[in-house]
């Protein structure tokens, strides 16, 4: 049975509605999709309710106004607030016949959510990794199967409940209902990454225009995330700034004949914009300045997290800002290994508008509705929440339910 889902990609630059339908495992169809230039935000925070608002309106209606509102939307976030861990809980299986089942389950989603308490901050995801049952490793699906003792290792990302709250305070205003928050880098990763993609072990980075968000996978699980508050829009700040230019102007610059390689850049080879000449090689520089950070940031990340020599299937590239000249060069060099640019993948429909890096985030947000509660009852959705019976008591607040 087919089902439409919707998403709400809020991002720094840009705001992008889209609904589709899916039918269990298959492609989603893009039925439409709208997009509006973002106000309001920064580095993927709103910090104006009102301009934010107003530009979540305007993709709304470029999408089709009632499609969004006539449906649960699955919102994507991001921003420096986000944070993330690898937690494991234990608990005692007490039922007479020993079997796990999803209730249980559910307890020990509840332990996870609690195991790191911050009074500021509210959990968007709990993923299970793995699951030890009666000290018997690897564990992939535990309902069913019987155990006293059970372990599950899971990756717990929160954020901070004000910018949450504003975040969804800003799409309501639009009329729209959420039935979820989704940290954007498993958004991108529902469309980019293949299952084998996840069981081989590969990171995906989404440089987008606010953050660059990092997702990596072991043997098919979440085994890290983070959110670099840097993003396509700083490299277009720094060129304005060295230029003496306008962003608007830099922008251009930047995406017409920006390289994030300078040394295979001319050095007297000049750009024209609006009558004026500029040099190709030290836009160039400015922007392999600012790549090389958002790279390192990545690899320190990566090794924080003990898992960049555990990445054979490399890393993969998304988002808007991944499609600068020499990003995926400089990417192996400095991360070093195999790295490759990626769209949005197992689509249909009228595929061409939306089958570019910048749109993976807006894609993936189908998939991760469709995957994860709008085919299934909502208990069984990872990082699902009943949004709307809290919001009448404390606007923001939400309850994450297990999955």
């Amino acid at each position: 049975m087919s089902k439409l889902v919707y998403g709400l990609d809020v991002g720094t630059t840009k705001i992008v509605a889209i609904a589709g339908r899916v039918d269990g495992r298959r492609p989603v169809e893009v039925l439409a999709m709208g997009e509006a230039p973002s106000y309001g935000l920064r580095r993927g925070v709103v910090v104006d309710r009102e301009a934010a608002t107003e530009s979540v309106a305007e993709a709304i209606e470029a999408c089709g106004g009632g499609k969004l509102r006539g449906g649960p939307v699955s919102v994507g976030i991001a921003g420096s607030h986000i944070r993330s861990l690898n937690t494991e809980v234990t608990l005692l299986n007490r039922s007479r016949n020993r079997l796990v089942t999803e209730r249980f389950l559910k307890r020990l989603h509840a332990e996870a959510r609690g195991a790191d308490p911050d009074e500021d901050e509210e959990v968007l995801h709990v993923v299970p990794r793995s699951f030890v049952l009666d000290g018997t490793e690897g564990v992939r699906q535990p309902v069913g199967l019987a155990a006293r003792r059970v372990t599950m290792r899971a990756h717990v990302v929160s954020g901070a409940i004000s910018s949450i709250q504003n975040l969804l305070g800003a799409v309501e205003d639009c009329g729209v209902r959420v039935s979820r928050v989704v940290l954007e880098p498993l958004a991108s990763a529902e469309a980019c990454l293949s299952p084998d993609d996840r069981q081989m072990g590969t990171a995906l980075l989404d440089i987008g225009g606010g953050t660059t968000d990092i997702a990596a996978f072991l043997r098919g699980s979440l085994a890290h995330t983070a959110v670099v508050p840097i993003g396509g829009e700083s490299f277009s700040a720094d060129v304005a700034y060295g230029l003496k230019l306008p962003f608007e102007d830099a922008e251009r610059l930047k995406v017409r004949y920006g390289s994030a390689l300078s040394d295979g850049v001319d050095d007297v080879a000049p750009v024209l914009l609006d009558d004026r000449h500029h040099s190709a090689k030290f836009i160039s520089q400015i922007l392999e300045y600012r790549a090389r950070e958002v790279l390192e940031f990545a690899r320190d990340s990566l090794d924080h997290a003990r898992v960049r020599n555990s990445l054979p299937g490399g890393i993969v590239l998304t988002g808007g800002g991944s499609q600068l000249e020499g990003f995926g060069q400089l990417a192996e060099e400095i991360l070093g290994m195999r790295a490759r640019l990626a769209v949005p993948r197992r689509i249909k429909g009228d595929v061409k508008p939306v089958q570019k890096p910048q749109y993976s985030t807006a894609v993936g947000l189908l998939y991760f509705a469709a995957k994860n509660d709008d085919l299934r009852p909502k208990s069984k959705g990872a990082g699902a929440f009943d949004f709307g019976s809290i919001v009448a008591a404390v606007k923001g607040w939400f309850r994450v339910l297990p999955g």
